[in-house]
C-alpha cells in the first residue's frame, strides 16, 4: 500500500538519528542529527521541534516574525529557510603528546555543548545542508579540544596528568575552548556545558609495568605497614584497656575506701548525735531532779515557815491571853477593892460573878481556841473543853447567886 501523496503545507518527518558518526580516529559524534529534508522544500508550511531554531529569510531579509524556537513559517519558492538545532551535543575526542618528563599518554576525553546564539552561527557555518553544518561545528570543537589538551599535557608531569586530571585539565580546557567559542564579539554562539577527561592512559608498556610494579610495591608496602600499625594498635589498646582497666579498679577501690569512711564517719557522727543526746537526756534528768528537790526544798520551807508563822500567831495569841487575863484580873481586883470598899461581901460575890467571871470565862475561851486538844466528846452541843468547863462553873456560881439574892 502506497503512501498518499503530501499536503502543500506539510514537511516529510525526518529520519530517526545514526547511532555515531566517527569524524576521524580521534573525533567521534555520539549524537547525530538525521537526515532532514524540511528546509529543502520548494514551498509548503515549515515546523521546527521546540529543541530547533527557525531562521526564515524573504527576499533576502530576515523575517523575525516567523523566525525564533519552535517556529513555524509559510516557504514560498523564493524563500530561504535554515533549522538550526539548539539541542545538546556530545562528541568524544583522543589525544597523544608527551608530558612534560617525557612520558607518551594518550587521553580520552567528552565534550557536551549546545548551539546558544543561532543568529550569530548560521552566519560562520553553512546550515543548507544541516548534518554537514553539525558534523563540521563538532570536528572544529573536538580539534579545538585536542589541540588545547596537547598543550595541558605538555606543560604537566605524569603524576598530575593522572591525579588532576578533573582540576589541572578538564577545567582548564573548558576554560580555554569557552573563550573561542562563547566569545560575546568574535565566538561562534556555541555554549560549552562541559569537558570531562573520561581515561588517561600511559602508551610505553614497561613504564606502565614499572608503575604497576611500583604501586604493587608501595600496595604491599603499605599493607604491611598497615599490618604493623594494626598490630601496634592492637597491642596499643591492649595496653590502654588494662591501664584503663586498672585504673577503673583504682577508681573502684578509691570509691569503696571513700564510701567505707563515710559509712565510719556517719557512724562516729551518729554515736556523737547519741551521746550527746544521752548527755542532754542526763542533763534534763538532773536538771529535773534538781528541780524537784529544789521544789520539795521550797514546799518543806514553805511548811516550815507556816508552821513557824502558826507558832508565832499562837504565841502571840497566848500572849494575847494572858494579857487580857491579867488585865481582866486586874480589872477585876479593881472592881472587887472597889466593891470591898463600897459593898458588902455578898454583893461583892454577886458582881464578881455576873461580871468578871463570864469576861473571864469569854477571855480563856477564845484563848484556847487556837489549842490543838484531841479529846473524845459525847453527846451534846460542841465546844472545846475549857469553854464546857467554864460554861458549867458559870452556871453554879449562877445558881449560887440566886439562892443568895433568895435568901436577901
Amino acid at each position: 500500500m502506497s503512501r498518499p501523496p503530501l499536503r502543500p503545507d506539510e514537511t516529510p518527518a525526518p529520519k530517526p538519528p545514526a547511532a555515531g558518526t566517527k569524524l576521524s580516529n580521534d573525533i567521534e559524534v555520539t549524537t547525530s542529527s538525521p537526515d532532514d529534508r524540511r528546509a529543502k522544500v520548494g514551498w509548503g508550511y515549515v515546523a521546527t521541534y521546540p529543541h530547533e531554531y527557525l531562521i526564515h529569510f524573504r527576499n533576502g531579509k530576515l523575517n523575525p516574525k516567523s523566525s525564533g524556537q519552535g517556529a513555524r513559517c509559510f516557504k514560498w519558492p523564493n524563500d530561504t529557510v535554515f533549522i538550526i538545532p539548539t539541542s545538546l551535543k556530545e562528541i568524544v575526542f583522543q589525544a597523544n603528546q608527551l608530558s612534560a618528563d617525557n612520558v607518551d599518554m594518550r587521553l580520552r576525553g567528552m565534550a557536551i555543548y549546545r548551539i546558544q546564539d543561532p543568529l550569530k552561527i548560521y552566519t560562520q557555518l553553512n546550515f543548507s545542508n544541516r548534518q554537514q553544518a553539525e558534523e563540521k561545528l563538532a570536528r572544529m570543537i573536538g580539534d579545538l579540544c585536542r589541540s588545547t589538551a596537547k598543550w595541558l599535557v605538555a606543560n604537566m608531569p605524569l603524576q598530575e596528568c593522572l591525579r588532576k586530571r578533573k582540576e589541572e585539565i578538564a577545567e582548564a580546557l573548558r576554560r580555554e575552548v569557552s573563550q573561542v567559542t562563547s566569545d560575546p564579539q568574535k565566538g561562534w554562539g556555541v555554549e560549552i556545558i562541559t569537558i570531562d577527561i573520561q581515561d588517561v592512559y600511559i602508551q610505553d608498556a614497561e613504564i606502565f609495568q614499572a608503575m604497576q610494579t611500583l604501586f604493587k610495591t608501595e600496595q604491599l608496602r603499605a599493607s604491611q605497614l598497615s599490618q604493623l600499625e594494626m598490630q601496634k594498635d592492637v597491642e596499643v589498646r591492649k595496653l590502654q584497656q588494662e591501664l584503663e582497666l586498672a585504673e577503673h579498679r583504682k577508681r573502684k577501690e578509691l570509691e569503696n575506701a571513700r564510701a567505707q569512711a563515710e559509712i565510719e564517719a556517719e557512724q562516729i557522727r551518729l554515736a556523737q548525735d547519741n551521746d550527746r543526746a544521752q548527755f542532754a537526756l542526763d542533763q534534763a534528768r538532773v536538771e529535773q531532779a534538781e528541780s524537784i528537790a529544789k521544789y520539795k526544798l521550797e514546799q518543806e520551807l514553805e511548811r516550815q515557815r507556816q508552821k513557824i508563822t502558826l507558832q508565832t500567831q499562837e504565841r502571840q495569841a497566848e500572849l494575847e491571853s494572858q494579857r487580857l487575863a491579867h488585865q481582866v484580873e486586874i480589872e477585876a481586883m479593881q472592881r472587887r477593892m472597889e466593891i470591898e470598899n463600897s459593898a458588902t461581901p455578898l454583893s461583892l460575890e454577886k458582881n464578881f460573878i455576873e461580871t468578871a467571871l463570864p469576861a473571864l470565862a469569854e477571855a480563856l475561851a477564845k484563848q484556847m481556841s487556837h489549842a490543838r486538844v484531841s479529846i473524845i466528846q459525847g453527846d451534846g452541843e460542841g465546844g472545846t473543853p475549857l469553854r464546857f468547863i467554864l460554861t458549867e462553873l458559870l452556871d453554879i456560881l449562877r445558881d449560887r447567886v440566886e439562892r443568895l439574892e433568895k435568901k436577901d
